[in-house]
């Protein structure tokens, strides 16, 4: 009896900031090319199509709220559990695309993670705007990312490429029963998986929480993999992906909350920023940048 219906925003920035990205390509074509094949929640695809230009989408979806799910908030008693089925979940969908041969060939047409003058363009706005009130962790990544763009998205590249979100914070998940569900795939792209989780628990769990929780959740990741058939890792691996990882968390709430409104309330924004900030923080992701650059700290 009801449909969700996803259109090119309506305010202008939002719009050139859709477009220039190929965010609504990239999603339309995930509903109509490969959401019936993965191994996690998604919504239902009615209909999906797009410009070659990315001017123009449609999306045709799943009414999840009509469908009996819900959509825990960051206050919700049950976040541990929740986050303990999130990354059993990414695990089953990273160990189906595992450094598959299908990106060369049947899947090849999915991309990388976006690359756009966007990102620096909103990380420089949010230095700008409230530098000042952050951390110092805070301005020296911003200034990093700024002055090495490409070099900082290479770092982020590196590992076993799958399939990933891309943008799993706690707005674009859903529960249907227990069964966690993603949407909003404008991000997806192959890469490291690690980029999932680390943007989660990094951006979407209180401080405390994830400062309690995150070995255990990513040894719970890292048995998933391995049950799903994905090749073992030594959780030292896993351990430093995590923290390089923490910066690609740090990039996407900077990004959000130096846009407002326009993505995400302000409130909302600047909350995943200060989980993001402590994260870097607590996790030595900034040496660990500086050595992966091969750069002095604070050069």
């Amino acid at each position: 009896e009801a449909i969700f219906v996803k259109l090119p925003p309506s305010d202008p920035t939002s719009r050139e900031m859709v477009v220039a990205t190929g965010m609504g390509r990239r999603e339309s074509q995930f509903y109509r090319k490969l959401a019936a094949e993965v191994s996690v929640r998604v919504p239902e695809a009615r209909w999906s199509a797009w410009s070659d230009d990315g001017s123009s989408y449609l999306m045709l979806l799943e009414d999840l709220v009509e469908s009996g799910c819900r959509f825990p908030a960051g206050d919700d008693p049950l976040l541990l559990e929740y986050a303990r089925s999130l990354v059993a979940s990414l695990a089953q969908l990273h160990a189906q695309y595992w450094n598959s041969p299908r990106f060369a060939n049947d899947l090849s047409w999915v991309e990388g993670p976006l690359r756009h003058e966007w990102g620096r363009i909103l990380v420089k706005a949010g230095l700008e705007s409230f530098g000042s009130e952050m951390p110092d962790a805070f301005g020296k990544l911003a200034e990093l990312y700024i002055g090495q763009t490409r070099a900082f998205d290479a770092v982020l590249d590196r590992g076993t490429h799958t399939l990933i979100h891309g943008d799993a914070h706690l707005g674009n998940l859903f529960l249907d029963g227990d069964r966690v569900g993603f949407l909003d795939w404008a991000c997806f792209a192959h890469a490291p998986g690690m980029r999932d989780v680390a943007y989660f628990l990094c951006n979407s769990l209180p401080t405390e929480l994830r400062r309690a929780e995150e070995r255990d959740l990513l040894l719970r990741y890292q048995r998933a993999l391995d049950a799903a058939g994905a090749p073992t890792r030594p959780f030292d691996a896993i351990w430093r992906d995590y923290r390089r990882f923490a910066a690609y968390s740090w990039v996407a709430a900077t990004t959000t909350a130096a846009a407002g409104s326009r993505m995400q309330s302000v409130a909302v924004g600047r909350r995943a920023l200060q989980r993001s900030n402590a994260a870097i923080e607590d996790l030595g992701t900034l040496p660990l940048l500086f050595e992966e650059l091969g750069v002095r700290s604070g050069g």
